[in-house]
């Protein structure tokens, strides 16, 4: 599984980054997302949502990240 690791950035960064991922992934590919700013950990799975993929939150590490797991739709 792919891991995008935008826990170094804020955002709009993460946000921008992965629509870009997402131009090139293919339909029932699945990565995960590392997130630990606040507007990020908003934005990034509403539009993921918005855009009709499945995003299910793996976790919330002890260093405050959050882990999100992304299947592409169809």
């Amino acid at each position: 599984m792919i891991t995008l690791d935008f826990t170094a950035f804020r955002c709009p960064v993460p946000l921008v980054q992965t629509k870009l991922y997402l131009k090139q992934a293919k339909a029932r590919d699945s990565f995960e997302i590392l997130l630990c700013d606040p507007g990020s950990v908003v934005d990034v799975p509403k539009l993921l949502k918005k855009l009709g993929h499945q995003v299910v939150l793996s976790e919330i590490t002890d260093d405050n990240v959050s882990k999100y797991q992304v299947i592409i739709k169809d």
